[in-house]
């Protein structure tokens, strides 16, 4: 018979329940603190509901009315230091993280009244909700996406656990500086079930990343229900499948919150690692709004009532008078204060006649500025050397892949933010295709091997930068991107404008496109028109070994997350490099004449370049003369469209080259561009070469058939050159 041997777990999972002595032995003024922010949430989501239904809260108002005991607690227990991540209903956490950190270090509400900075974070936060100028993010948030870098609230996220991913990153960077810094993020039960929540829960346990993950357990992600959702009632247990110890606990006990905090930062602090908090806690109303559940028939009446009797705003100054912690009239006096700031904020925010409240004009934010804050500046630092190829003194001859490691080496050698991750980046002598060779010798801990998890190590490469560091990301190939779609696109390239430009996400993501090498569909993309259609994003293409280091290096100096475009039938091409230069730069946005023509200008990027090259010199043979411009950075920002139309001027005929399939096309982007500003100097239609309308096949004869040949690049130079004849 086979022998059954018990696996025992390092993690364990206990129910943290709270007793009566529990309530005494909280710290007076802690228990103030406590109470205060209870009234201050409650009264501000009432505040919000109400502006909600005056239509002056415009989009969704997703209110934490039941759930303010977890706010609170934890608030009050968190150091001004630590960092909080939150979700779509962040009100609570944000208002009570900030209130605290703008108020002096021994505010006791039994006291002390609001100072003006604590004032100061609760009108700026409802402002922010409607929308207005004065908010924290200008209006560009609004409820869901609450951003005060300074205070700690490291930003909400409406996209479900879409801000999990961030927030460990940002306890990992914590972690990466030595820091005794705690970092919390909140979910709820809904957000469990991410994939993303798996991927980056594993890696903080492999890593000891000092990242607290707080699940809301309200009971229904909208009106579904835990149970319909979940194979396990208790969601604590999820953690022990990655070794990390949870509590489960009573979410409508502030003392039991507080001690469960309590007990988990003392645990962390010192031996930094990953934790689970689950808080069984329940929202009064519907998803949004003021409507009760029951309304919409996933919840009973009964069920709501008895979740009442529970509600924390009762329980706990109830239990701490009748226990003689606290007498009536504090209990009063704490409840006005908080209810006289709300109101003073909402005053901030409206105008009032009679019983009509409204928006004065002069708190909306300016239209004409809603461009600003998708990006940061395009300008180098004075410091940066800028060299093209015709300045180079002495010069080496280096492949393109050396040319890769050898520059992200010294960039790290540069500025000890940097770091380097991905799959296998530190093992095979130098990640899978030698790009990261001999960087895990030179700088230890700097160069990290990730699982196969792309949306987690891409999510926590981003919450690193958005604390301070700069990670060289890799993508082994394009089409992975996709894995990590949202935290690529909704997260990293939104996320700056978002929360009205007080955060960057300075990001290097390096991905080799592998066509011609029989990949396939799923391994054989060029991901250029895909990232160049978000604002956020930068994309660079450098097509020699030369233009790598200064394209790279600039992408370093800049404050957003760039795409630096590999090709990998590059690698092996060999290109010269100043003898002792690393530190160069290329200014962003300038593309370069590689051949002068006057008869057709071709824009073209990669190993376009070369083709194309190959192909004006064929055309120069029967007498026409085409331009061949290497574009070098291809987002819409990143044009340099002052070169193109001084050629356009010069040619009066286009031709826009790539590889990417006709329905992935970059080519027909650069073109309408083109005719909007270019239009009076063109004599006929743009043309543009790509490959055939299909995902990359693998066969050799079919893979050679989709790509644009050189001949076949010609023939369109031709046709488009000549068009004056």
């Amino acid at each position: 018979m086979p022998r059954l041997v018990e696996r025992a777990l390092a993690a364990r999972c206990h129910s943290f329940e709270a007793t009566p002595d529990d309530l005494a032995r909280i710290p007076r003024r802690d228990l103030a603190r406590m109470l205060m922010l209870l009234y201050l949430v409650r009264e501000f989501e009432t505040a919000v509901l109400d502006l909600k239904e005056r239509d002056l809260v415009h989009g969704p108002a997703h209110t934490s009315v039941g759930q303010e005991a977890i706010a609170a607690a934890t608030a009050v227990v968190l150091r001004k230091s630590d960092l909080v991540g939150s979700t779509h209903r962040a009100h609570g956490h944000f208002c009570s993280k900030a209130v605290l950190y703008y108020a002096p270090d021994d505010y006791d509400p039994l006291s002390d009244p609001f100072t003006d900075d604590m004032q100061r974070a609760v009108t700026k936060t409802l402002a922010e909700i409607m929308g207005l100028r004065e908010g924290w993010c200008g209006g560009r948030g609004g409820s869901m996406h609450l951003y005060d870098g300074r205070s700690g609230n490291l930003g909400s996220n409406a996209i479900v656990g879409g801000g999990i991913p961030l927030a460990t990153g940002a306890a990992w960077a914590e972690r990466l500086r030595q820091r005794d810094t705690v970092v919390v993020s909140f979910f709820g039960d809904g957000a469990i079930n991410q994939g993303c929540f798996h991927e980056v829960a594993n890696m903080a346990r492999l890593w000891d990343v000092p990242i607290l993950y707080f699940v809301e357990n309200n009971r229904y992600a909208v009106g579904t229900s835990t149970e319909e959702a979940s194979c396990l009632e208790d969601l604590g247990l999820r953690s022990l499948s990655y070794c990390i110890s949870s509590y489960i606990v009573d979410g409508m006990d502030p003392v039991a919150v507080y001690w469960a905090m309590h007990d988990v930062t003392t645990r962390m602090r010192p031996e930094p690692g990953p934790f689970f908090i689950e808080a069984k806690t329940w929202r009064h109303y519907h998803h949004a709004g003021r409507i009760p559940g029951s309304a919409y028939g996933y919840r009973s009446k009964a069920d709501e009532a008895a979740w009442w009797e529970r509600d924390p705003l009762a329980r706990l100054p109830r239990t701490a008078i009748e226990a003689g912690l606290l007498a009536e009239q504090d209990d009063a006096r704490i409840r006005e204060a908080a209810v006289a700031s709300v109101e003073a904020a909402r005053r901030a925010c409206t105008v009032e006649e009679g019983d009509t409240w409204s928006i004065p004009a002069s708190a909306w934010p300016d239209p004409s500025t809603v461009e600003q804050n998708v990006r940061g500046a395009d300008a180098l630092p004075e410091s940066a050397h800028v060299l093209e190829r015709e300045e180079m003194g002495a010069t080496r001859s280096v492949s393109y892949v050396e040319a890769i490691a050898a520059v992200t080496g010294r960039a790290m050698e540069r500025d000890e933010r940097v770091f380097v991750l991905g799959e296998e980046v530190a093992n095979l002598g130098g990640g899978a295709y030698q790009a990261t060779k001999g960087l895990a010798e030179l700088f230890p801990g700097r160069v990290i091997n990730t699982p196969i998890s792309e949306a987690g190590f891409v999510g926590m490469a981003g919450g690193a930068a958005s604390v301070g560091l700069r990670p060289v990301v890799e993508i082994m190939f394009p089409d992975f991107a996709l894995v990590a779609a949202d935290q690529l696109f909704n997260q990293i390239g939104k996320l700056r404008h978002m929360y009205g430009g007080q955060v960057s996400f300075p990001l290097v993501l390096r991905t080799r496109v592998a066509i011609g090498f029989g990949y396939g569909g799923q391994h054989s993309s060029d991901p250029a028109a895909l990232f160049a259609q978000f604002a956020g994003w930068r994309v660079v293409a450098p097509s020699t070994a030369f233009d790598y280091v200064g394209l790279f290096n600039t992408a370093m100096h800049l404050e957003d997350p760039v795409l630096v475009l590999e090709h990998g039938q590059l690698y092996a091409a060999k290109s010269e490099i100043p003898v002792d230069d690393l530190d160069y730069c290329i200014p962003y946005g300038s593309a370069k004449v590689v051949r002068p023509g006057t008869d057709v200008t071709v824009l073209t990027y990669l190993t376009g370049v070369q083709d194309c090259v190959t192909a004006a010199e064929g055309l120069a043979v029967v007498g026409l003369e085409a331009e061949v411009i290497d574009l070098r950075t291809l987002d819409a920002v990143g044009m340099d469209w002052a070169l193109i139309g001084r050629s356009v001027a010069k040619t009066g005929s286009v031709l826009v080259v790539e590889q990417n399939p006709r329905s992935m096309c970059l080519g027909d982007r650069i073109a309408g561009e083109i005719q909007r500003r270019f239009f009076d100097d063109l004599d006929c239609p743009i043309a543009t070469v790509s490959a055939a309308d299909a995902p990359y096949p693998v066969s050799r004869a079919l893979e050679t058939g989709m790509i644009p040949s050189v001949e076949r690049i010609q023939a369109a130079m031709e046709q488009s050159a000549r068009h004056l004849a």
